[in-house]
């Protein structure tokens, strides 16, 4: 079990085997993979992600204004509104217009490259194909100096980094059963068109250990940056081709194995004529 992930790499004679073993074990398998992503995202985002968040928290903070807010209605002391470009955002933009009214759509930040936007009530953030908006309660009326921002950076800076590790585990735990369904379906059309006899417990045993190159796809992710629907035909392209060559070699098993059961149904025919 230890080293299934790595053969799952390699080793189509693990495949097969995979194919005469109880359906539970492939469950159990998938259970053994996200714990093991689970376990190297958590290393990848506190050793490489965790000092970028604190430099990003610590530049964001730099480059805001001092503000006020009362009973959830925020005032910016400055000239509004009010357009920054932190270095390293990579020319992403953080607007304060306090004074706006009108509704803020994802489309406008994500044209117009802003990163969060303020207006007199509500924080929006807008980062590649996700939106979120905050509304600022009620109950909060407090002044934020240049001192009360200073002092808030090492907090806010934990405070993300727990943010973002939540949310890797959470794109976890929802990409595995949608790769699990995606590859079951690529299992099912590649044995079809290969005309090899394979029943829908097979596929569903062949998608369970193909999520092990899928691993190995997401962690390359980390490192390698990718659009979106580049990462998604990846995927694609790895159960495609596990799915040709494991099959391939199934279906010459199934032929080696049906001819040597011939040959032994021959000789006793044989045997019996004698």
């Amino acid at each position: 079990m230890f080293s299934a992930p790595l053969k799952t790499l390699y080793d189509m004679k693990f495949y097969l085997e995979s194919f005469k073993k109880s359906g539970w074990k492939a469950v159990l398998f998938l259970l053994y993979i996200f714990v093991i992503g689970a376990f190297i995202t958590t290393l990848i985002t506190w050793f490489a992600f965790r000092p970028k968040i604190a430099q990003a928290v610590d530049t964001l903070i730099d480059y805001m204004p001092e503000m006020s807010i009362s009973e959830g209605v925020i005032e910016v002391n400055d000239n509004q509104p009010l357009v920054v470009t932190p270095e390293g955002l990579g020319g992403y933009n953080i607007v304060f217009d306090t004074g706006r009214t009108d509704t803020v759509y994802p489309t406008e930040m994500q044209e117009a490259k802003t990163l969060i936007l303020v207006d007199s009530s509500k924080i929006y953030f807008a980062a590649q194909n996700q939106f979120e908006q905050y509304e600022m309660p009620q109950s909060i009326t407090t002044d934020i100096t240049r001192e009360t921002l200073n002092s808030a950076k090492e907090p806010i800076a934990a405070w993300a980094y727990w943010v973002v590790w939540l949310l890797v585990i959470f794109s976890q735990i929802i990409r595995i059963p949608f790769l699990l369904i995606i590859a079951m379906i690529i299992c099912a059309i590649v044995s079809k068109t290969m005309s090899v006899n394979t029943k829908s417990g097979d596929c569903f045993k062949l998608a369970c250990y193909m999520q092990g190159p899928a691993l190995l796809m997401m962690l390359l992710s980390f490192f390698i940056t990718m659009p979106g629907f580049i990462t998604g035909l990846a995927y694609l392209a790895v159960f495609v081709i596990y799915s040709q060559v494991v099959l391939n070699h199934k279906r010459f098993a199934d032929s080696e194995a049906e001819n040597a059961d011939t040959e032994e149904q021959n000789n006793e025919d044989d045997f019996e004529n004698n």
